[in-house]
Formats: structure tokens, sequence, C-alpha cells
């Protein structure tokens, strides 16, 4: 199996799990309020990573940037300047525009588009896991509200209340 194709089923994988996180299982609600807490801490770390490397990534990008600065600009001090030329050497839009085209640093930011992306991703995840929290929450309310309104349910909560009273 080619790396792509085993890079294309990870994802498969990956897209199968991320839609089972945000998923509600009607039938299951305990389950699904039992798994909640993890699933949105797990998340949270993940999230928390992204913007770490996104961070570090700018870091990159700048650091990156101020060395190639350097060496383009004494890369271009020592490029002989034509006698009779008003020119005494480049000019900072010279520099600037050699930075620019520098292969080191468009990877630089093509690794820092790569690690906003990710962190833009599992933001939008960890929504949708806070959103799931808060549907679970409604759920249970009217699950409560549809109980205490069944006789059954509520001679029970009402029998408790009463031993409770007792002691």
């Amino acid at each position: 199996m080619t790396t792509t194709a085993k890079k294309f089923l990870r994802e498969i994988e990956v897209d199968a799990y991320l839609a089972d996180t945000v998923q509600i299982e009607p039938l299951a609600l305990e389950e699904e309020f039992i798994r909640l807490p993890a699933d949105l801490a797990y998340w949270n770390e993940r999230y928390s990573q992204a913007v770490r490397a996104f961070l570090i990534s700018k870091i990159e990008v700048e650091r990156c940037g101020a060395r190639l600065h350097l060496e383009v600009r004494t890369r271009l001090m020592g490029v002989a300047v034509p006698e009779g030329s008003k020119s005494k050497g480049p000019t900072v839009a010279d520099i600037e525009a050699a930075v620019e085209s520098e292969p080191e640093l468009q990877a630089a930011r093509l690794r820092a588009l790569d690690a906003e992306v990710d962190k833009v991703r599992l933001q939008g995840l960890l929504d949708a896991v806070r959103a799931k929290r808060d549907m679970l929450v409604q759920l249970g309310a009217r699950a409560r509200i549809e109980m205490e309104a069944d006789p059954v349910i509520r001679d029970r909560i009402q029998a408790r209340q009463a031993q409770r009273d007792l002691r």
C-alpha cells in the first residue's frame, strides 16, 4: 500500500472518529454524558497543542526572516557597485525583495499557514463538542421534566423526599 493510500485511509478513520465525537446517540444519553468530559478534555488538549504549534511557527517565520535579512544584506553589500553610480549599495526595498523571494522563508510561512489551519480546524471541533455538551444538558433537563410528569416517577420522587424529611 502506498503512503498516499495509507494517509487517505488514516484520514477516513480520523473523520469517522471526529463524527462519532460530535454525534449524539439518542438511545444512549447516559453513555454520552459519561463520555463527554473525556472528549472535551481530549480535544481541548489537542487544540492547545495546535495553538502552541502555530505560535512557534510564527516565531520561526520571524527568526528566519531576520536571519535572511542579515544574510541577504551582507551578500548584496558585497556586490560591486558600478563606478559613476549614485547608489552606494542595495536599498532597503532591494533587501526586502530579496528576502521575500528566499525559498526558506516561503517554506517557513507555509508551515505557519498549515499550523494555523490545524488550529482553526481543532477550534471548530472543540466548538462542536461544546455544542454537544449544551444539547446534552438540554436533553437531560427535558427528560427530567418529562419524567416528573409521569405519575409513577412523581410518586417515587415524593417518597424519596418524604424519607429525607424523616431523617
